[in-house]
């Protein structure tokens, strides 16, 4: 059985629940955020992607909140 179907997360969504959790950490820590945060699915696929691609928690916060120059 599948963890799909067995209920249990995957290796990968385990991994980036706990890295979108220290995203969510820092970005509260330095106050970007604040409770109540909905995170929206363009904002989720975006967490994702910078997770995929090997950035930190906290540069996942920069790409997201920083200053485009």
């Amino acid at each position: 059985m599948s963890a799909e179907h067995s209920g249990e997360l995957s290796k990968h969504e385990t991994e980036l629940r706990a890295w979108m959790s220290e995203w969510y950490d820092h970005a509260f820590a330095i106050g970007f955020i604040r409770p109540p945060f909905i995170l929206d699915d363009a904002t989720a696929l975006r967490l994702e992607g910078y997770f995929n691609v090997g950035l930190t928690p906290a540069e996942g916060v920069s790409a997201i909140f920083g200053v485009v120059h």
